[in-house]
């Protein structure tokens, strides 16, 4: 467990320090959005300074839910699980033996599997679409997306089988939801383009305008997928 919260660690701490994150992350979720709003009893960020160590944990949580990236739910750990099987072959096979018998091990890849069920890779490449720049969307979506397939491919050994057929009841959540959800999403980017728009020209008016139905779109987004993350 040392070696998987050491290794987990070091890719997730990998991925947030890549250049160029937090622009990604203000351009490919509505934090912007969910900054705008007032269902907080503390301001988003502690100062004001545009930095990932001024932003609380709430909000960075809650922004990578929206645009279905969740990645402080699952992110790392595919990387954990795939080094602890190289090096040491032999726990891992208990690991994977044991039925999960050991509480705090079964409650850890519980919540790692009911969260990244709740990814999804197509939803993430729309709202990656709305970072200008080039080289930091595919770098960073590149790295989110190697971890996702390796995150499910290593869940899949644990398992023994396909996790969607071993957690059915959530993935049959998500997926009844998929068509509604979907729409909701395509519906948020559209008008976050909009809204970005009238905010970079000074129209001000006209942001405001389309601030309440973006509002919407993030309750309703959480809604269908019944949590904030």
């Amino acid at each position: 467990m040392d070696l998987l919260a050491r290794s987990s660690n070091k890719a997730y701490r990998q991925l947030i320090e890549t250049d160029g994150l937090l622009d990604f992350f203000r351009q490919a979720t509505p934090i912007d959005i969910i900054e705008s709003s007032r269902i907080g009893s503390r301001p988003s960020r502690r100062t004001g300074r545009q930095s990932l160590e001024d932003l609380r944990a709430i909000p960075w949580v809650f922004s990578w839910n929206q645009a279905r990236f969740a990645i402080s739910g699952w992110y790392g750990a595919g990387t954990a699980l795939e080094e602890l099987r190289v090096t040491d072959p032999g726990t891992f096979e208990v690991m994977r033996q044991s039925d999960f018998s050991w509480a705090p091990f079964h409650y850890i890849i519980n919540n790692i599997a009911t969260s990244i069920l709740s990814v999804d890779p197509w939803i993430m490449e729309q709202y990656a679409s709305l970072v200008e720049d080039r080289i930091i969307r595919e770098n960073l979506l590149g790295m989110i997306q190697a971890e996702y397939l390796r995150t499910m491919r290593l869940l899949d050994l644990l398992y023994g089988g396909p996790l969607r057929e071993k957690h059915f009841n959530v993935a049959r959540f998500i997926e009844t939801r998929q068509e509604g959800l979907g729409k909701l999403h395509r519906l948020q980017i559209d008008l976050l383009k909009s809204w970005r728009t009238a905010k970079a020209s000074g129209d001000e008016q006209q942001a405001d305008a389309l601030l309440p139905e973006l509002l919407l779109t993030v309750n309703a987004i959480s809604g269908g997928l019944r949590t904030t993350g």
